[in-house]
């Protein structure tokens, strides 16, 4: 312990007393199934450079300080991370993140914006599949359910992606990731369904990514779960919105799709489906009109439950080109819960028997939505 509180202060007083040099603010750290995902915050001009050895990975900052109040944030572990070191070599800081598995890494930076007001360097540790030496024996044969219906359940945001704030600091991105879990198990309990989430802890899914889960998983339906916010803090009550590639004129339509469709924000560059002909490329126009036609059906089923235990905002289903309702053929719709910005709302999205009720209410919805196909 004294050794470590020595090394702590020859490193924080070698930084402190450093003239011209960039700041580097704070340190963050997302586990993801996949990947573990390294958020540090700093200048605009920082100098790094990242190399990769065989089980370690060293972050170097040229001419760099770190702050006192966030040192403690630097060292952290979990299934892929054994351990964090920092080290001052001459003028250069280097974080070097020991870790257990193979990987690969990829980075990018991101700028300042509403939510985060310092530059960020994002560095994503990601397993690599290992190829398997010994005998592969033939697997046993289950049989699938033709019947059974798949339904991916999306828990918006995610990771550094918080989402909307509540007046009380609720985050969107938990409220979201609890009633997700609630409708799975709920969902999971009828034999003739089967939900899957898109993410199941604090971590972001690029917006892409989520509609190929969905390919993968063959999913017959997709819902993602979200909480609405405006400036005014009296505005309350559900809404439940489908696909318009055209988008919509309302303003508080546009105002959703700009903060639901920012792709490159937290994920990296994407490639966004409207630029590069994928969703017309696989959908024919019949298949096209037939999903938008299903999905205003799910839209109206899931509002015709919401309004029976809390306010409706619109109760008609809304239309919102979203990114993630890009599903190709199937019924996609977003919820919005409620409004995160109300403090009466937001008590209500963060208490567990409301985030059960919510999560009930959508069930009931979709059993409404597939007894009248």
């Amino acid at each position: 312990m004294r050794c470590w509180i020595s090394i702590f202060f020859a490193i924080f007083t070698t930084f402190s007393f450093a003239e011209d040099k960039t700041t580097l603010y704070d340190f963050r750290y997302w586990s993801a199934p996949d990947h573990t995902r390294i958020v540090i915050d700093k200048e605009e001009d920082t100098l790094f450079n990242i190399k990769s050895f065989d089980d370690y990975v060293v972050i170097s900052f040229d001419d760099a300080e770190v702050l006192s109040e966030t040192f403690s944030n630097i060292f952290f572990r979990d299934g892929r991370i054994q351990k964090v070191r920092i080290k001052r070599d001459k003028e250069t800081i280097k974080l070097i993140v020991h870790i257990n598995n193979k990987f690969t890494t990829k980075h990018f930076t991101l700028k300042p914006n509403a939510k985060y007001k310092f530059h960020r360097l994002v560095v994503d540790i990601v397993d690599l599949e290992l190829k398997s030496t010994t005998k592969i024996t033939k697997p046993i044969a289950v049989k699938p359910d033709k019947n059974q219906k798949i339904i991916l359940v999306d828990a918006g945001h995610g990771g550094e992606d918080s989402g909307a704030i509540g007046k009380n600091k609720s985050k969107e991105k938990d409220v979201n990731l609890a009633i997700a879990k609630k409708l799975v198990s709920i969902i999971n309990k009828n034999k003739d369904l089967k939900a899957v989430l898109t993410r199941s802890g604090d971590y972001y899914v690029p917006l892409t990514k989520r509609i190929t889960i969905a390919q993968k998983e063959r999913a017959t339906m997709f819902i993602s779960i979200h909480a609405d916010a405006v400036e005014s803090s009296v505005a309350k009550g559900a809404s439940v919105y489908t696909l318009s590639e055209k988008g919509n004129k309302s303003k508080l339509a546009k105002q959703l799709e700009s903060s639901q469709n920012v792709v490159d924000q937290f994920g990296g560059v994407e490639s966004v489906i409207d630029s590069d002909q994928f969703l017309k490329n696989i959908l024919t126009d019949f298949s096209r009109k037939d999903r938008d036609m299903q999905s205003f059906k799910l839209a109206n089923e899931i509002i015709n439950q919401l309004e029976k235990i809390g306010p409706i905002h619109k109760k008609v289903p809304q239309k919102a080109n979203f990114v993630v309702l890009k599903s190709p053929s199937i019924p996609s719709v977003l919820v919005e819960t409620a409004f995160i910005s109300n403090p009466t709302q937001e008590k209500r999205l963060t208490n567990r028997k409301q985030q059960t009720k919510i999560a009930q209410s959508i069930y009931q919805g979709i059993l409404k939505y597939y007894s009248n196909l």
